[in-house]
């Protein structure tokens, strides 16, 4: 994964995902992720970071996430939870759920996970693999023991019209007031991202730090476009790295 961000009028590759999320390395932190498709290859990139560098690092979801293909605990046990971590300094915690996934725990469990390890990761949010969605009622489901929020989408959003390429894309029309056939564009994700009743909903911003990701920057072009869009954020004190897999 190629990690970009802007400085100044530069943009510049960085070597760590944490870095760019300004994460510091020698607090303990509950990270929350919401918003549009990339959210569980963003976690595991972060966790792999953090494993490398020492720290004990628990994934598990307030939703449903896909089921790893190792060392996944699928119990309460959390003795065999703990044997995981001193072996190997990262374990995914869940309770097996039907087409492959994982669901939440307990409230009480997650209170357990978080004491065991340095880095609590969890996928708050459901996008249906959709780069962009505003959430339903019933989302995100952001723990308030999360000590950051990070939103993500897809740069793959834009030209395509709302509801092709938006989960719940009858909330997103009503938040950038734009028929659901209307093209989408880059103040039209920033505005999500933004936005109480988009990204952000959930977001205590007096206890938690809010990032963006912009997932799929594959090209110059699409640098130029992501960056219009970090521009925005940050005269919002938004704070966006962007992502590419090429």
């Amino acid at each position: 994964m190629k990690i970009i961000e802007n400085k100044g009028n530069q943009s510049r590759v960085i070597e760590y995902l944490y870095e760019g999320l300004e994460i510091d390395l020698n607090k303990k932190y509950v990270i929350s992720f919401v918003g549009g498709g990339g959210k569980t290859t963003s976690i595991y990139k972060l966790a792999d970071e953090l494993t490398r560098k020492g720290k004990r690092v628990i994934v598990t979801t307030t939703t449903h996430m896909q089921m790893p293909k190792n060392k996944v605990i699928l119990n309460n046990n959390i003795y065999d939870i703990n044997k995981i971590l001193e072996e190997s300094n990262f374990v995914t915690v869940g309770i097996k759920a039907e087409n492959g996934k994982i669901s939440s725990v307990s409230m009480e469990q997650v209170n357990e996970l978080k004491e065991i390890c340095d880095f609590l990761l969890i996928e708050a949010d459901g996008a249906k693999m959709l780069p962009l969605k505003a959430p339903a009622s019933h989302e995100p489901v952001i723990l308030n023991i999360s000590s950051m929020v990070v939103g993500v989408c897809g740069i793959d959003a834009l030209g395509k019209t709302i509801k092709e390429t938006c989960h719940r894309s009858t909330i997103v029309s009503k938040i950038i007031r734009k028929p659901e056939d209307d093209i989408v564009e880059e103040e039209d994700i920033a505005h999500i991202l933004s936005s109480k009743d988009g990204t952000m909903k959930g977001v205590d911003v007096d206890t938690m730090e809010f990032r963006v990701i912009i997932n799929k920057v594959d090209n110059d072009g699409l640098l130029v476009r992501a960056t219009k869009i970090e521009k925005i954020l940050a005269g919002k004190n938004i704070k966006v790295i962007m992502t590419s897999h090429i």
